[in-house]
């Protein structure tokens, strides 16, 4: 009887551990796949979602003509750096949103063998492969990856703004720029 109750308490044990072993690689095989998907969007080769730090910004991108920080509490430490008419927001020094309407800065998308800037033409984004990709609004088109969206103000065809927002960060750009 003793045998049986350590054999049971045997395959109990190890079954536990397969259980752990199968969450553990699920777990990590939708980390590797979110961060897979997150990584569509750059800004001068600075992918969104990255870290860095109030000097690397600085370092990156050049000093901001204007610089805001707020401790939103539970939300973290939401940081914004102007730079002429654009915008870089990150929150815990997470890369999480941008607005750039100048010729500044370049930004680039997956599935694009270039840059995409302030005063391309619309037509630049034809080789997209996207999820969705529409007008959502007057002047406003939407470009929408797995979980990303990129928002693009259009005057007579050319690209006059891009911007890019997680869900955390909405609000912070005011599309009647």
């Amino acid at each position: 009887m003793r045998r049986i109750k350590n054999f049971l308490l045997i395959m109990l044990f190890n079954d536990m551990i397969m259980k752990t072993k199968i969450k553990v690689i699920t777990m990590l095989t939708v980390l590797l796949s979110c961060m897979s998907a997150n990584a569509q969007v750059s800004v001068n080769g600075i992918k969104v979602f990255s870290k860095l730090t109030k000097n690397e910004v600085f370092e990156k991108f050049g000093q901001p003509a204007e610089y805001e920080i707020q401790d939103s509490g539970d939300n973290g430490v939401d940081e914004w750096y102007h730079y002429g008419e654009n915008l870089l927001h990150f929150n815990e020094n997470y890369f999480i949103g941008f607005s750039i309407c100048d010729k500044s800065f370049v930004v680039n998308l997956d599935g694009l063998e270039r840059d995409v800037k302030v005063g391309d033409k619309l037509s630049v984004l034809e080789p997209l492969e996207t999820h969705y990709m529409d007008w959502f609004e007057k002047d406003w088109y939407c470009v929408c990856f797995e979980d990303e969206q990129v928002i693009i103000k259009v005057n007579n065809g050319v690209i006059t703004c891009i911007s890019f927002s997680t869900d955390s960060s909405m609000g912070w750009y005011d599309h009647e720029n």
